[in-house]
């Protein structure tokens, strides 16, 4: 893939690859030596397991019939596909979805990863469960989002009298999990069985993206062959000159190592913005750990008064459409300006293949010259358990009064919040290198999007500060690790809310609406526990209409 360097991208890439060379990455890496992130036996151990993505693409070609077989059987039979999934389950998909829109006489992809009612009801009201395709898609096999909606479409299935409930089912998982038994139980329609050695986020180009993707009637055999044909100018014997994947790694290690330039902001066209959030959780829950991250800013609105501070550089995925010649003058406004811009050419839509490994080799490099182990996520664990906690009470009766609490201000906060003087208290939080992050539980409709990109904004401008934005509990499985696991950089402000109507969880004791709150609560205290800078509000219904006073506190 081309790419374009300004004068000064230039210097900081080749600060990059010196650091690189002189970690021996190419050659190490291909090699599959842990050696390269860390020196000890543990994290050596657990780093070898997860290295089976970097060529990936040969092990799901060779599997190519079972795909499109598959998705030649569910076009035949389905109206519908919903993705019930989380985190790396979900977010190639849903670019999949964006990039390449509805296909003529293929069924519409819908991804659901939310535990939000009023977002589980909207896919709800757009499908027929009876013509409907459930891909029940995880990892572990037991995680909590995707594990809830599955009971609850299974019951709405049941409902649509189809007799062989199962069949409108598929699992993709893998081996030994206990959702390749839940398949075998409940007969499902098919089992998809990935290669273990694979990460949630580095999954794209195996079952995970793939089968979605066939799904929903793009050319996968075409999206695979080009990333193996571009996978030659990423490895080993490729000219550094022409090895997109690398340079962009060093871009991104030596821009924090050697600048304290740590937000990553993408400039992404509107053709490809929702790359942006799978860009976002690779980057984020690889790099921010042990005190350090790699900061990922995905869909803020962008301004050409260039008025963004030092702790910036800029990644522009170029497309050529109409929408990206408005960037493109922007781009080289930041270089007059002395903000460091590395521009990648991403010419049709089926280099997004290409595009996906590109970036998770470039990770991998930047996270040896940031010595961390870019392969797992030791803070993740942390909401979860929290969440597991406040629903063991709520499965008692007890609803915690935090739960629904107007307003939550976590301990390592000095002084009183109040709603009133928000603005002013929470700018009163930031320190030198922080950025804030708006993390709303909420169903995004378009009143209320509109509300949180304007209240994204206004602080955007007011403290010139990169703004993260992220809807829980999607955020958990992506910039949650980065929130919990860097330098205490973050002024954190979440939004849990009411639902409109609330959905109960067959086979549970709780709702939907409670055990999106319990999350909301759950990552609140998590992050109060790591010191952490947290808010907590609590909205009530119309949520557009209350978002719009706090954004005019602003």
């Amino acid at each position: 893939m081309k790419t374009h360097d300004t004068p000064l991208s230039e210097g900081i890439i080749r600060e990059g690859l010196i650091k690189l060379d002189s970690l021996s990455f190419n050659t190490k890496f291909w090699a599959k030596d842990p050696s390269l992130w860390k020196k000890d036996k543990e994290s050596q151990d657990f780093i070898v397991k997860f290295l089976g993505w970097q060529k990936v693409y040969d092990w799901t070609l060779e599997r190519l019939e079972e795909v499109t077989s598959f998705a030649k059987d569910v076009k035949a039979n389905f109206k519908y596909c919903v993705v019930m999934g989380m985190g790396g389950s979900s977010l190639a998909p849903e670019v999949f979805r964006t990039v390449f829109g509805k296909q003529s006489g293929w069924p519409e992809l819908i991804v659901l990863d939310t535990t939000n009612p009023d977002w589980v009801a909207a896919a709800r009201n757009r499908i027929n469960p009876a013509e409907t395709l459930f891909i029940f898609a995880s990892k572990s096999g037991g995680t909590v989002e995707p594990s809830s909606q599955f009971a609850y479409f299974l019951d709405e299935v049941k409902k649509s009298g189809v007799k062989n409930p199962g069949q409108n089912f598929a699992a993709i998982t893998d081996p030994g999990t206990g959702l390749e038994a839940l398949a075998k139980k409940h007969k499902f329609r098919h089992t998809f069985l990935n290669p273990a050695d694979i990460g949630g986020r580095f999954s794209a180009l195996s079952f995970f993206g793939i089968v979605p993707a066939a799904i929903m009637g793009v050319n996968v055999e075409k999206l695979l062959t080009i990333a193996q044909q571009q996978a030659a100018t990423f490895g080993p014997d490729a000219p550094v000159k022409e090895n997109a994947a690398v340079k962009l790694g060093a871009f991104m290690g030596a821009c924090v190592v050697n600048y304290g330039r740590d937000k990553l902001t993408l400039l992404t066209p509107k053709d490809l913005s929702t790359f942006g959030l799978w860009a976002e959780q690779l980057v984020a829950e690889s790099t921010g750990k042990e005190g350090k991250g790699i900061v990922p800013v995905a869909g803020e609105l962008l301004h050409r008064n260039c008025d963004y501070r030092e702790d910036r550089f800029f990644v522009h995925l170029s497309t050529g459409s109409d929408d990206d010649k408005r960037l493109q003058p922007l781009a080289a406004e930041l270089d007059e300006h002395e903000l460091p811009v590395f521009t990648i050419d991403v010419p049709s839509v089926y280099d997004l293949g290409a595009l996906f490994l590109l970036w998770e080799i470039a990770t991998a490099a930047a996270g040896a010259i940031l010595a961390i182990n870019p392969f797992d996520q030791p803070n993740v664990q942390e909401a979860k358990t929290m969440t597991k906690d406040v629903l063991a009470k709520l499965e008692k009766g007890n609803i915690p009064d935090s739960i629904s609490a107007p307003l939550l201000v976590s301990k390592d906060i000095a002084g009183e919040v109040k709603m009133e003087s928000l603005a002013q208290d929470l700018y009163s939080l930031l320190e030198s290198n922080d950025y804030i992050a708006i993390l709303p539980y909420v169903y995004p409709s378009a009143e209320t999007e509109k509300a949180l990109m304007q209240l994204r904004d206004k602080i955007m401008q007011r403290t010139k500060r990169a703004v993260l934005f992220g809807y829980g509990p999607r955020y958990l499985h992506s910039t949650g690790q980065l929130h919990k696991g860097d330098g205490n950089n973050g002024v954190f402000v979440i939004f849990s809310a009411e639902p409109e109507q609330d959905i109960q969880i067959p086979g549970q004791q709780y709702t939907f609406g409670q055990l999106c709150n319990a999350q909301a609560l759950g990552d609140f205290q998590a992050l109060e526990s790591k010191g952490r800078r947290v808010i907590k509000i609590h909205l009530a219904q119309p949520l557009a209409q209350n978002i719009k006073k706090i954004s005019d506190l602003f």
